[in-house]
């Protein structure tokens, strides 16, 4: 995937991510290759790849994530990345999918953003259990019926 062309301008730049989500095999997902992904997602994408501020999304039902390069940094070295790029959600955050899987249910069901400042969630990153205090927020990304299909951290 190369070259773009006009379907897929949307995944331009981005650095070390951008690369990344570039050339993998979306269609082994159950989003599909990029140019069968909705207009709400590209849109999310193409902002997400173009900030400097940490961003991660989780996509569709299964939660397939997508993160941008600011974000990179908090999954640590030998942990998440860059095995978490295309993964469902609940795999690469086992460690912490009891504590978080409240907020995916209240957003994607009733539409909620959430906020949480200073939580401890110990994560798996630099080859061991860290505790690490995350100041994070859920918000959804609509369809264009006010669905949400998508959660933007």
């Amino acid at each position: 995937m190369g070259d773009l062309g006009n379907d897929h301008r949307f995944l331009q730049g981005g650095g070390e991510m951008g690369e990344l989500i570039r050339n993998f095999d979306w269609s082994a997902t159950s989003i599909g290759p990029p140019q069968s992904w909705p207009q709400n997602l590209r849109i999310a994408l193409s902002i997400l790849l173009s900030s400097k501020f940490p961003m991660f999304i989780f996509w569709g039902p299964d939660l397939i994530q997508f993160y941008n390069d600011a974000y990179r940094p908090s999954l640590g070295n030998d942990g998440k990345h860059p095995r978490a790029l295309g993964e469902s959600g609940y795999n690469p955050w086992a460690e912490i999918w009891d504590a978080i899987k409240p907020s995916f249910v209240t957003l994607l069901l009733q539409g909620q953003s959430v906020w949480y400042e200073d939580q401890l969630l110990p994560i798996f990153r630099n080859g061991r259990l860290e505790n690490v205090y995350w100041t994070y927020s859920y918000s959804p990304l609509n369809n264009e019926d006010g669905i949400p299909e998508g959660v933007i951290v």
